[in-house]
């Protein structure tokens, strides 16, 4: 019987050991209330589900990006293209202006008479 009373105190000791303290409870508790006011709820949680893209709509967009893509490099290329030639008509009009003024000041006996 002693026995028996002794293994009930050790399993009570241990017990004891591994019991909460109401502080312990009350943090426990705090925490969990913090983690419930972060949780989505079920409307909030399908409400996401409504609102995303499914695979064919991510596959749509994928392929818009990819042509809005390739027509940017196309319109850059272009772009590229036209300053160039915006350069050169820059330069020919720059030597027409030069080929202009310097006509103005040939004096008149030098200058081709109309017939």
């Amino acid at each position: 019987m002693e026995r028996t009373l002794l293994q009930i105190l050790d399993k009570l000791e241990k017990m004891e050991t591994n019991m909460v303290t109401k502080q312990e409870l009350s943090e426990i508790k705090a925490e969990l209330e913090k983690v419930k006011d972060n949780m989505a709820t079920k409307q909030e949680l399908q409400e996401v589900k409504d609102h995303m893209a499914t695979k064919p709509d991510f596959m749509l967009i994928q392929q818009a990006v990819l042509e809005t893509n390739e027509i940017v490099k196309k319109l850059e290329s272009k772009i590229d293209t036209h300053e160039q030639l915006l350069t050169l008509l820059s330069h020919r009009s720059l030597e027409h202006e030069a080929a202009i003024s310097s006509i103005r000041f040939i004096p008149p006996s030098l200058r081709l008479q109309k017939i």
